[in-house]
């Protein structure tokens, strides 16, 4: 320590440097306890939060930064539980392609729907009345029927129901004709009666059928269809 120099007694010196130091030290205990006391002052007054974020205590607020442990949102949430938990929703059911229909099936009698009609109601002795036989699927699908010339038959009978004419009496070598019918679309033959009589074989011995009330009547295989009327004058 350097000696102190001066025209007053080395002792004056010495107390005047004691009681400096003694000064120092006071301040520096006084800052220290001042320093304490306001950072007590804030352990005792909590940090307010914020809808922004933390209040920092300046008038500037912190913004919450996400922990890295926590774990990011699934990409696609499913519905919240009531826990508040998310479930996956469940896959949604795909609907498997529906087969291609098979093909169709034999026509029920009860789907098969017969008519016989004359073209006019009424035509003249000596004339060639014009018959049709109509065969209809009034089912509810499409469906296969033979409609071969065997089966199919045209009938004149007497207003008493003896039978007069048949179409297959005179026929010529059977055909095949199996169709896929349509629904509700009419098929029709048709066919001329010569006006006379005829039994099976076709016998040469035929009658002109004279004036008058006749039916005529259809046949496809066991189905008959209603009498429609025909009138010769």
């Amino acid at each position: 320590m350097v000696e102190p120099n001066g025209p007053l007694p080395q002792s004056v010196y010495w107390r005047r440097r004691a009681l400096a130091a003694v000064v120092s030290v006071l301040a520096m205990v006084l800052l220290a306890w001042l320093i304490g006391g306001l950072v007590e002052a804030d352990d005792q007054h909590p940090v307010r939060g914020t809808a922004g974020g933390t209040d920092l205590g300046d008038g500037t607020t912190g913004k919450q930064t996400p922990s890295t442990s926590a774990s990011a949102p699934s990409s696609s949430p499913g519905p919240a539980s009531p826990s508040g938990s998310t479930t996956a929703s469940p896959p949604a059911p795909t609907s498997a392609a529906a087969p291609p229909p098979g093909p169709p099936g034999p026509c029920a009698d009860t789907a098969t729907r017969v008519a016989a009609t004359p073209d006019v109601p009424s035509y003249p002795v000596g004339a060639r009345p014009l018959l049709r036989l109509v065969v209809t699927n009034v089912g509810p699908v499409p469906c296969v029927r033979d409609l071969s010339r065997q089966l199919r038959e045209i009938l004149v009978l007497g207003a008493d129901g003896a039978r007069l004419w048949s179409s297959n009496d005179c026929y010529a070598p059977p055909e095949q004709d199996v169709r896929v019918l349509p629904v509700n679309q009419p098929v029709e033959f048709t066919v001329n009666w010569a006006g006379r009589t005829s039994a099976p074989g076709c016998p040469l011995n035929r009658e002109t059928v004279p004036a008058g009330t006749y039916q005529v009547v259809g046949h496809l295989g066991a189905l008959t269809s209603p009498p429609a009327a025909l009138t010769l004058t």
